[in-house]
C-alpha cells in the first residue's frame, strides 16, 4: 500500500525522511478546514483558547484515515470529492462503534478502497501543524475519535488522539546488554538500579540531574527525558512499566534487553 507523502513540511522532507520512516511517524502540513457532518457543510476549525489550559501537553500523538480523491494532491483514484466524503462518513461511523479499534478500522478501509491511507502520526506538537488540523487534534482527549471530517487538499481525513506519555529514565546496563558499553555484571546492575530507585523516590528528588549522573543511555544529556510516545513505539516492558504509572510516579526497576530502567512519568 502506498504510504501518504503529503504531511511532511517541504524545507524538513529531506532531512526527517529516515526518521519517519524508521518511526513509523509522520508531519502534516497542510490547509485544513473542518467538514462538519451536520448537513455536509464545511467551516472552519475551532480557534484556539487564548489562554492554554494548565495541564494541556506541549505534544501529542494521532492517527488518521485519509481518503483521497481525483484532483486531490497525489490522488491516484478517479473518485468524486463527493464519493471520498462518503468513505470517510462511513469511517467515521464505524471509528464510532461500541469497542472499535481504529487502527483495525483503518487497515479495513485501506483494503476495501483504493487510495484510502491508515497513517499514525506523531508525536507533534503546538506550531508544527496547520492551524487547523493542530486545533481538532489538540482539542481531542487521549483515545477520542473526532465526531467530524476534516478536509485538506489531499483529501478527507478521521482523526483520533493516540494515549501518549511523556517519561523520563535512567538506564544501568550491564556488560552483554543489547548497545551495552559498560563493564558491570547484571547483578551488580541490578543493585544498582534498585539504590538508585530508591533514591529517586525521595521526596524533592531531582530525577533529571539523577539521570545525568548516573544513566547508561544516551539521553541522560537531556536528563533522561525519552519524549512523547504512543503504545507500540517502545519495547515492550518499557511501554508497559510507563503506561501503568500515573504523571509524577517513579517505576521499580524494569529489565529490557538494555539492561535495567527507572522510570518517571512527566505527562
Amino acid at each position: 500500500m502506498r504510504r501518504c507523502k503529503c504531511f511532511v513540511p517541504a524545507n524538513d522532507r529531506a532531512k526527517r525522511h529516515g526518521l519517519i520512516r524508521a518511526a513509523r511517524r509522520a508531519f502534516l502540513a497542510v490547509w485544513f478546514v473542518v467538514v462538519e457532518m451536520i448537513g455536509g457543510g464545511v467551516s472552519a476549525a475551532p480557534a484556539p483558547s487564548p489562554t492554554l489550559a494548565a495541564n494541556e501537553p506541549t505534544t501529542i500523538c494521532a492517527s488518521h484515515i485519509v481518503v483521497h480523491y481525483w484532483g486531490a494532491r497525489g490522488a491516484s483514484e478517479v473518485r468524486t470529492s463527493s464519493a471520498a466524503l462518503e468513505i470517510a462518513r462511513q469511517a467515521l461511523v464505524k471509528a464510532h462503534e461500541p469497542g472499535a479499534d481504529f487502527e483495525a478500522v483503518g487497515h479495513e478501509f485501506e483494503k476495501k478502497f483504493a487510495d484510502v491511507i491508515f497513517e499514525r502520526l506523531g508525536p507533534f506538537g503546538r506550531g508544527t501543524m496547520e492551524k487547523a488540523f493542530e486545533n481538532a487534534a489538540f482539542a481531542l482527549k487521549p483515545g477520542e475519535v473526532s465526531d467530524s471530517i476534516t478536509s485538506t487538499p489531499f483529501g478527507f481525513h478521521v482523526i483520533r488522539r493516540n494515549p501518549s506519555v511523556r517519561c523520563r529514565e535512567i538506564l544501568v546496563a550491564y556488560s552483554g546488554a543489547s548497545r551495552a558499553t559498560v563493564i558491570r555484571a547484571k547483578d551488580e546492575a541490578r543493585r544498582q538500579a534498585e539504590t538508585i530507585r530508591a533514591e529517586a523516590a525521595q521526596p524533592g528528588a531531582d530525577f533529571a540531574a539523577l539521570a545525568r549522573r548516573y544513566s547508561d543511555a544516551p539521553d541522560k544529556i537531556r536528563g533522561g527525558d525519552v519524549g512523547v510516545f504512543d503504545k507500540g513505539m517502545m519495547i515492550g516492558p518499557f511501554e508497559k512499566a510507563a503506561f501503568a504509572l500515573k504523571v509524577g510516579e517513579t517505576s521499580p526497576p524494569i529489565e529490557t534487553r538494555f539492561g535495567f530502567h527507572i522510570i518517571q512519568r512527566i505527562e
